[in-house]
């Protein structure tokens, strides 16, 4: 892919999660108040888990401390479970996600989209 479609992409998919997301959101992802690693995290997974891959790549990039952060835990984590593959279920990091995920749905104001997001995300939020 160009970089001129990777910025369309990138464009569409902040346009319809700036649609989806809470004023606070959209503030820490315009830099208009600041954004914890915590933040960050919970975005990273929202983004993931809704399939909006060019949007997460792009926050990876406006935001290359965290995102440096979050690969050096993914990375410890895998070394964990290797060990430990009950680690995500047994420290409540499954728990944590569902919980951004199903938090992330019902703050959609528009009912329709809300249904549509809960929709998409139906698998991760049983």
């Amino acid at each position: 892919m160009n970089k001129h479609n990777f910025e369309l992409e990138t464009e569409k998919e902040q346009t319809l999660f700036f649609s989806l997301c809470s004023p606070e959101d959209r503030q820490k992802l315009t830099r208009e108040i600041p954004m914890s690693f915590r933040d960050f995290l919970r975005i990273s997974y929202i983004l993931f888990f809704m399939d909006f891959n060019y949007y997460e790549t792009y926050i990876n990039e406006l935001f290359p401390e965290y995102y440096k952060k979050k690969e050096h835990m993914l990375i410890r984590h895998i070394e964990i479970m290797l060990e430990y593959p009950n680690y995500y279920k047994d420290e409540g990091v499954e728990e944590q996600i569902r919980s951004w995920l199903t938090d992330f749905c019902d703050q959609v104001k528009d009912k329709t989209m809300q249904k549509a997001c809960r929709k998409k995300l139906e698998i991760y939020l049983d």
